[in-house]
């Protein structure tokens, strides 16, 4: 289980690590978007290109809150609540924050209580 923090208008931000081709180990935050319901993580391309991974899909097509855009996908590394995770990565060109998606859900139990200043995902 790990445990995140709440950001300063109640965004639900975890840290998470990114693992280069190379095996270095990055770690990032990452803000759960509720709102991103079909993808487990998305980045900037330049952040997923000076990691090394290998392009899977070029230009698919989303529906995003600002209307339809498009995504390569990208295999990524990922280290979650202490797990080695290969996952698909939507990389764009315009995306100011790390996003983590609800697919994560899926696997790992979401525990939010803000009054108690609880969050933790796993």
């Amino acid at each position: 289980m790990i445990s995140g923090k709440f950001g300063d208008i109640g965004e639900l931000i975890f840290e998470l690590d990114l693992i280069a081709v190379d095996g270095e180990r990055f770690t990032i935050d990452v803000l759960l978007d509720t709102g991103f319901t079909t993808g487990w993580l998305a980045l900037d391309t330049q952040d997923v290109v000076s990691l090394g991974w290998s392009m899977i899909e070029s230009e698919r097509a989303m529906q995003t809150a600002r209307g339809e855009e498009f995504f390569d996908i990208y295999e990524g590394r990922v280290v979650l609540d202490g797990q080695e995770y290969i996952i698909p990565v939507l990389a764009g060109g315009d995306i100011p924050e790390s996003l983590l998606g609800l697919q994560w859900l899926k696997m790992l139990p979401l525990t939010v209580n803000f009054a108690a200043g609880v969050l933790t995902l796993g």
